[in-house]
């Protein structure tokens, strides 16, 4: 990365965008995949490549203090909660311009690290979404349990926060009798942005259809109570009812679909499905125009239904 540069560098140019300092945390969060314990701005390199993290006891030290974990400066080791502490301490600074506890001196920083909270980001920077603001508090926390416990999980929550509302007033619908693809499709919607609703019967589907519009419904066929094609026979008696696109989610290889499900149905897709191509295809559909199902769906298993 020829091109990189410090991150302190551009923090020295005051307040950053938030989406850009959402941004950077997230990748470096993600690169740090042991426990790096000596954290501080001139360690994360940003480029137009990405973000690196440079290993300990390579970056300057001279200030590592003011964003050091409260364990860390009391001189216990560290685990995966310093690094997530020093990072959001580090995201804090490259947000409002200053470090999140009080001090003129680094001693007198360090001191506020293990005996005051931090200072409320809101005061410093109201435009930051207070999702955002909440996150970086909690993972300031002095108390270990409090904070996110590793990077890896605390860059999955900058991103959720980051796309928080991305399609307002979109809601998609989603139904699977098993559990786990039920949190699946939920942590899939949540990294997206959008709102959903996730049943677990063909009678939820009905009821959720009759109280709101979707702008996409995945469902299952074969679901307790109620199955998925008691659901399209319903749907065919219910115009108004019928959401702008219907996926029929299955196991079962080569699933057909009859003459008269055809015009309810956008496509069926065969589990397994992989996360990031639901991903894409959901941020597709809520985009509008054409979707190009083949690119989207690499491996994942897909048929485009003939009209009926």
């Amino acid at each position: 990365m020829s091109d990189s540069e410090p991150l302190t560098t551009l923090m020295a140019g005051g307040p950053m965008p938030v989406d850009e300092v959402l941004r950077i945390g997230r990748e470096a969060a993600a690169a740090l995949r042991d426990v790096h314990g000596e954290l501080w701005p001139s360690a994360i390199s940003v480029s137009s490549d990405g973000i690196g993290v440079v290993p300990s006891g390579v970056a300057d030290r001279t200030r590592y203090g003011q964003y050091a974990a409260p364990e860390r400066i009391l001189g216990k080791p560290a685990t995966p909660a310093s690094d997530v502490f020093s990072l959001a301490a580090i995201l804090f600074h490259a947000l409002t311009g200053r470090p999140p506890f009080r001090g003129s001196t680094p001693a007198e920083v360090m001191l506020s690290v293990c005996a005051d909270k931090p200072i409320e980001l809101s005061s410093l920077r109201p435009d930051v979404p207070a999702d955002v603001a909440a996150l970086l508090q909690r993972a300031l926390s002095r108390d270990i349990g409090q904070r996110p416990p590793s990077p890896s999980v605390f860059a999955d929550l900058l991103e959720r926060v980051a796309v928080k509302d991305n399609f307002p007033g979109k809601r998609i619908l989603v139904a699977d009798d098993e559990t786990s693809l039920r949190d699946f499709y939920t942590t899939v919607a949540a990294r997206i942005g959008v709102e959903a609703d996730v049943v677990g019967s063909g009678r939820d589907v009905i009821a959720a259809l009759k109280s709101r519009r979707y702008d996409i419904v995945f469902m299952d066929l074969n679901m307790p109570r109620v199955s998925g094609w008691e659901v399209l026979d319903f749907l065919r008696t219910r115009h108004e009812l019928r959401p702008p696109l219907l996926y029929i989610v299955t196991g079962f290889a080569e699933q057909n679909i009859s003459a008269a499900d055809r015009e309810l149905v956008t496509a069926v897709l065969y589990k397994p499905v992989a996360a990031e191509e639901l991903r894409a295809l959901v941020t597709a559909c809520l985009k509008g125009g054409p979707v190009d199902l083949p690119s989207i769906l690499r491996t994942t298993g897909h048929r485009i239904l003939p009209a009926a």
